[in-house]
């Protein structure tokens, strides 16, 4: 049943799987990163233009998460696993759009209420017995005994259900091209299991003399192997926060206020720390395994509880010491959790019932909630109001600029009145940095994002703000020889090896299909240094990593089974191949499965849609994060990780 609840309440989250897809290293790489210096986000991971996200929801989602992907494993996750994962980037990323779903949400007048909240309660299949509800007080049994709070669990749902709202709307027109379903179906479905031989390229070691009109007349075969990017141009006018500072004054009293107005941002989060000690029972040795743990409890001092949990715990700190530090105990059960509460600092517990098995806590450390003082914080906030009237100042400034525009042939007179200057961005390729003014080349992404002649709205760059114009869009096209000639001498030379190593893979193949036998065949390939390896192939596929050319996929699938191909040119390789299976689907298996598959991939073409709808409001919500936090929460909560 846990199981499940987690699975489905999963899938009702895919919102963070929208985000892998379409946000993968976006606050990382398009934001930046590193510590915001005095950016209000001291207790703060990350702000998502007026929302926060606090170090405390980031950790209690991230414990979550890692739980959920600790099941998964069957031998245990790894602290080398969660990094390559990127779990709690994920999570992060995940927080962030979510703040982004509500904003637009609240923007266009959805809401979740608490009638259909309740409904998606009772027909949630997690707590569904014999096709119905199972009733209040087992749904709140059920969370607690999975180490969920029915507010969190309700509150994770709602947005959940919110952001299918705003999906449905964003998505209504979205439709499938129905003449393709047919092939990307064969595409999907069409597979062969193959082993083969392949003769790279890369391992003849001697590169052929080509003479320079051989490479001209490959250069001419082949020009549209050596198009250059599309390149765009632009006007930008553009207002720096810097040159507006002396514009912005702040009084002690505006400080002051804001201050009052913002507590709970200055508040030193209560800390405490716990050990533990966990000897599991079973039904015939509850009885004598609480009744030891009675006696370990009353001989129990702060000094012993240590060396006592190396001794006779069972959990994953019980080498530690029993110290789960500052974060990691949040994974306990609701009983356990509710005793460290009541625990004062230095306190040890009696045997508490934590589900298969009896714990001893101690709680090392425990300080209250504190509430910094308005002179520790004064500096901070003076920053954080600083750069708000900031934005607010050259945001409006240049609002009004683009609202006399309109559609006149440049931004000059603009500018004029501004005291502005326009700046000529030259040809750029996409994220191309513009110096002196957006080294981030977040002007050039949105350059590629507006149709030629057209005028933005205030884009956002990490200097101020900026209106755009897009004047010039050069299409890809084909390099002049000399600029491109190393290019065209690498891709001459392999296409000659290509033709050298055809002759050797015919002879290999035809060798091959006259052994008898796998051990034959096995003894020949060593003689020869060759290895016989194995593929799954669908249409469209590379071979084994290996790029394919055009009409590969009808060349394997046209193949016989259990017989060495004439040799197949791949881009860089030369492979022989025998089909040991294949698996073709026919016009009946598609008419009788037409149905599902449209409904999954209408799925993935609204997730992709509005995928792209989120990626276009992000001006709206800028991204602010805490590196420093971040890192400190992930690393307390990998600490029960080895």
């Amino acid at each position: 049943m846990l199981k499940l609840m987690r699975e489905k309440k999963k899938a009702l989250s895919w919102v963070l799987w929208l985000v892998i897809l379409a946000f993968v290293g976006f606050i990382f790489v398009q934001w930046g990163a590193g510590r915001l210096g005095g950016g209000g986000l001291d207790r703060d991971v990350a702000a998502v233009g007026r929302q926060t996200i606090s170090g405390e929801e980031f950790q209690k989602n991230l414990a979550r998460t890692l739980e959920m992907y600790g099941k998964q494993f069957k031998d245990g996750l790894s602290r080398q696993a969660i990094n390559q994962l990127g779990i709690a980037e994920q999570v992060l990323q995940g927080m962030v759009t979510s703040r982004m779903v509500q904003g637009e949400a609240a923007r266009l007048g959805l809401a979740v209420s608490d009638a259909e909240l309740g409904e998606a309660i009772r027909r949630h299949p997690s707590f569904q017995r014999d096709g119905a509800f199972i009733g209040s007080e087992e749904y709140e049994r059920l969370l607690a005994y999975n180490h969920i709070t029915v507010i969190d669990f309700e509150e994770s749902l709602r947005q959940d259900l919110l952001a299918d709202k705003l999906k449905s709307l964003v998505t209504a027109g979205v439709a499938l091209d129905l003449d393709k379903l047919q092939a990307d179906y064969r595409k999907e479905n069409d597979k062969a299991e193959l082993e083969y031989v392949a003769f790279r390229a890369a391992d003849v070691k001697e590169e052929p003399a080509l003479a320079e009109a051989e490479l001209r007349a490959y250069y001419a075969g082949n020009a549209p192997r050596f198009r250059g990017e599309e390149k765009r141009a632009g006007q930008a006018l553009a207002l720096k926060f810097a040159d507006f500072k002396k514009q912005v004054t702040l009084k002690e009293q505006d400080l002051f206020a804001y201050y009052q107005q913002n507590k709970s941002l200055f508040r030193v989060p209560a800390k405490t720390r716990v050990s533990r000690i966990r000897v599991p029972y079973g039904d015939a040795d509850r009885e004598q395994v609480l009744q030891q743990l009675e006696a370990t409890a009353a001989a129990l001092t702060p000094e012993t509880f240590a060396a006592k949990a190396r001794e006779i715990s069972k959990d994953d700190k019980a080498q530690e010491g029993g110290d789960w530090g500052y974060w990691g105990w949040q994974s306990f059960s609701a009983q356990e959790k509710s005793l460290i509460d009541s625990l004062r600092a230095g306190g040890i517990s009696s045997p508490v019932d934590a589900g298969g098995a009896f714990a001893l806590l101690y709680v090392s450390e425990k300080t209250e909630e504190q509430q910094e003082s308005f002179d520790a914080v004064k500096p901070r906030i003076r920053t954080v109001m600083e750069n708000e009237r900031l934005r607010e100042l050259v945001g409006q400034r240049l609002a009004q600029a683009r609202q006399r525009i309109g559609k006149e042939p440049g931004l000059q007179d603009a500018a004029a009145k501004l005291g502005a200057k326009v700046i000529d961005t030259g040809l750029l390729t996409r994220g191309q940095p513009i110096l002196g003014l957006d080294e981030n080349g977040t002007l050039s992404q949105k350059l590629f994002a507006m149709a030629e002649n057209d005028v933005s709205d205030p884009v956002e760059f990490p200097e101020g703000y900026a209106i755009l114009r897009l004047t010039r869009v050069v299409k890809p096209q084909v390099e002049p020889f000399e600029a491109v000639r190393d290019q065209v001498a690498r891709a001459a030379g392999v296409e000659r090896k290509l033709e050298q190593l055809q002759g050797r893979a015919r002879q290999v193949a035809d060798a091959l299909n006259r052994l008898a036998d796998a051990q034959q065949i096995g003894e020949y390939l060593k003689k020869e240094n060759l290895k016989l390896e194995s593929a799954s192939y669908q249409r469209g596929n590379s071979l084994a990593g290996m790029a394919g050319k055009p009409g590969l996929d009808d060349a394997v699938f046209a193949l016989s089974e259990n017989s060495f191909s004439a040799p197949l040119t791949l881009q860089d390789a030369v492979v022989v191949v025998r089909p040991k299976s294949r698996k073709l689907t026919s016009d009946a298996d598609f008419a009788r499965e037409r149905e599902a598959y449209a409904r999954r991939r209408l799925g993935e073409a609204q997730d992709a849609a509005f995928g792209s709808f989120l990626l276009g409001r992000k001006e709206r919500y800028p991204v602010r994060f805490n590196g420093e936090l971040f890192e400190k929460v992930k690393d307390s909560a990998l600490s029960r990780y080895r």
